[in-house]
């Protein structure tokens, strides 16, 4: 009986937790950055870029490194 208490708490507290770390997740994923853009091949190279220089477009945001 005291682990299926167990159990009836932890799937209670996961309730509460999923939905906490969702919020703070997509909370602190929205803020505006600009980094310079070093594709020699794209129209804005050499420019500052980021979500504000794409307004009415959906951005994917991919940083990566390479040595």
């Amino acid at each position: 009986m005291l682990s299926f208490n167990l159990f009836i708490l932890g799937f209670s507290m996961t309730k509460k937790i999923i939905p906490l770390f969702l919020l703070i997740g997509f909370a602190s994923g929205q803020f505006d950055f600009s980094l310079e853009d070093l594709n020699p091949s794209s129209e804005s190279y050499g420019l500052e870029v980021g979500p504000s220089f794409f307004e009415e477009h959906v951005t994917l945001n991919y940083f990566g490194y390479f040595y």
